[in-house]
């Protein structure tokens, strides 16, 4: 992977760009950030003293660099960029490799597609493009978790819904959940707390067991897991979550 003499440029540190950032520095990489205001470079001189921070100009420098373009995709195509990166890594969304090509050159290519777990460094990133650059990408991705080699960028369109969007929909789940222990009666301060078990311990056992089995185990003739999967079946709550990543796929693909 990258090494600490490596030169990497983030372009970009927004939500994501900041943990990306996290997880790079907490590795020992060498990483200069450029942000629009400074504002955000006073926020992050403040959590990363060390950190070299710049205001990002319209033509920025990439020769040699390892760049990881994490600006909006709207803004991509304002920046002008001079020289030829060792490695061009792009987080965004609906910029594909051959847009990237004819805007900016590098010797390597590649996109990837983090989610917001980043922050805990517990993403899960799907990575693909150059195969000459697949184990360095695969290695940066994981200072912040897991990251998973896909072989197209429509594989990647399935990675931004499964992997991108469905933290949304698992908050989603975790908020529905609490608010149903507190229905029941539950005080919400330990369903909200009890929930948040729940999502840990089911990350553990997910990773040693299949969910079909999972459930298995859990429900027991006539009882009350049984009782709760009818009315989430009648309801239609898997066709739905279904729906939810094919629609979320076609939102990325276009």
């Amino acid at each position: 992977m990258a090494n600490a003499k490596d030169s990497i440029l983030l372009i970009g540190a927004g939500n994501l760009g900041e943990a990306l950032l996290d997880g790079m520095l907490k590795k020992g990489l060498d990483v200069t950030a450029l942000v629009r205001s400074e504002e955000k470079m006073i926020k992050l001189n403040e959590f990363y003293p060390s950190l070299k921070v710049e205001i990002s100009k319209k033509t920025i420098d990439i020769g040699g660099k390892t760049v990881i373009l994490a600006v909006k995709p709207g803004s991509f195509y304002d920046i002008e960029f001079k020289g030829m990166a060792k490695l061009l890594v792009s987080v965004m969304a609906k910029i594909y490799i051959d847009d990237l090509k004819l805007n900016v050159n590098a010797q390597s290519y590649i996109r990837a597609m983090p989610n917001l777990a980043a922050r805990c460094e517990k993403s899960v990133t799907a990575v693909t493009g150059s195969h000459a650059a697949k184990a360095e990408a695969l290695a940066l991705f994981e200072s912040i978790g897991k990251s998973v080699w896909v072989e197209s960028e429509d594989e990647l369109n399935i990675a931004t819904a499964l992997a991108g969007s469905a933290p949304a929909f698992l908050a989603i789940v975790a908020e529905a959940l609490t608010d149903g222990a507190v229905r029941a009666g539950m005080k919400r301060g330990v369903a909200e707390e009890m929930t948040k078990g729940l999502f840990d311990g089911f990350a553990a056992l997910l990773e040693n067991s299949h969910p079909a089995r999972i459930k298995e185990e859990v429900m027991s003739p006539k009882g009350t897991t049984a009782a709760g999967i009818f009315e989430l079946e009648k309801d239609g709550v898997r066709a739905s979550f279904m729906k939810a990543i094919e629609a979320a796929y076609l939102k990325a693909s276009k």
